[in-house]
């Protein structure tokens, strides 16, 4: 089974989406074919972005301005696709044959990406960007090693970090008191530490309308058994500046008092409209392959399992799973949301 899914991959190893090469290139590393692997990374080198010591892969197509998340350095994408070229020059077999100097330039654009809580982007991001850097710790580690970094600002400050065996997973961390400011960073000694500037602070997300998204009711009116169930209707499409997302998310909430019918749910997966879905008592998550700039219309049914009085708004939030930063929410009310009930309740 192993040997067919590989031949499979070697007629898809002349493709040029960098992406996928670097996926290709960790994958025949893994299978010991040192020819493909070989070949595939010097494909990459070509694409690469160099500058500083330090080595990464940028998408071709970037997404609008504004879209990326406000608190990472880099897109999600390319954190990721960069961790799996670093992962694929660190897949052989053998120790002996991993490039570490080609591999080191990676870790250290890798570790510039990372956010004040050690992860980066997304999740999607973080899980491959940390598998690849653990990996290259693990290739690199070294029981010996003793070494002190100092920090000194142009005035008084001086703090100073000892490193050595004992410690070198625990955070050191100390409050620079002036910034603006100039500081230098010295070590003195034999090993390795991650020298990291955060800066806390807070800013309004970046926005930008990547996604169309339009959410109804039928009945739109408080009529009939409005109030007992009504269809819960989704239009979503893509506007940004790819042809296609990636695998998008759509998180609905539901009215406080009200259940997903699970069956008129699960027809969304039946007719393939929806990868997976996820119910809760409030919400529905649904996985879309992607979503292009054609509209897509999801349609199920919500009934309510206890009466609430003065409903609150329910939310919609769209998203795409790697570029967290492309995404829009949209609010519905329930058609009786206003009505007078006869029972009262919680309201939302």
């Amino acid at each position: 089974m192993v040997s067919k899914a590989l031949q499979c991959l070697q007629k898809s190893s002349n493709t040029t989406d960098i992406y996928t090469q670097a996926l290709l290139a960790y994958s025949f590393g893994l299978a010991g074919d040192m020819q493909l692997w070989s070949a595939l990374l010097d494909s990459l080198a070509q694409y690469s972005t160099s500058s500083g010591g330090q080595l990464h892969w940028e998408r071709k197509v970037k997404p609008l301005p504004g879209t990326e998340s406000f608190w990472a350095q880099a897109l999600s994408a390319e954190v990721e696709m960069t961790a799996y070229v670093l992962l694929a020059y660190l897949s052989p077999p053998k120790e002996a044959t991993a490039d570490l100097a080609t591999a080191s330039q990676i870790v250290r654009w890798l570790s510039k990406q990372q956010n004040p809580y050690g992860g980066f982007a997304s999740t999607q991001d973080t899980v491959v960007a940390l598998q690849a850097l653990a990996k290259y710790a693990a290739l690199t580690y070294s029981a010996s090693g003793d070494m002190t970094v100092t920090v000194k600002s142009r005035g008084s400050f001086q703090q100073e970090f000892h490193v050595d065996n004992s410690n070198r997973l625990v955070l050191q961390q100390a409050t620079l008191p002036e910034i603006p400011g100039e500081y230098t960073v010295t070590t003195r000694g034999q090993g390795c530490a991650l020298v990291q500037l955060t800066l806390r602070y807070n800013l309004p997300p970046k926005s930008a309308t990547t996604f169309d998204l339009r959410v109804e009711t039928d009945p739109k009116e408080c009529t009939g058994n409005a109030r007992v169930h009504f269809s819960l209707i989704l239009h979503a499409r893509y506007s940004g500046g790819r042809s296609a997302t990636n695998m998008a998310i759509l998180e609905v909430k539901l009215p406080s008092g009200y259940l997903p019918d699970k069956k008129s749910v699960r027809k969304l997966e039946d007719k393939g409209l929806v990868k997976k879905l996820e119910l809760s008592a409030d919400e529905v998550i649904l996985y879309l392959d992607q979503l292009t700039k054609e509209e897509r219309t999801f349609t199920f049914i919500v009934e309510q399992d206890f009466p609430v009085e003065n409903l609150k708004p329910a939310t919609v939030r769209l998203y795409d799973y790697y570029e967290t930063g492309e995404h829009t929410e949209a609010e519905y009310s329930a058609p009786c949301s206003s009505a007078p009930s006869t029972e009262k309740g919680n309201s939302r």
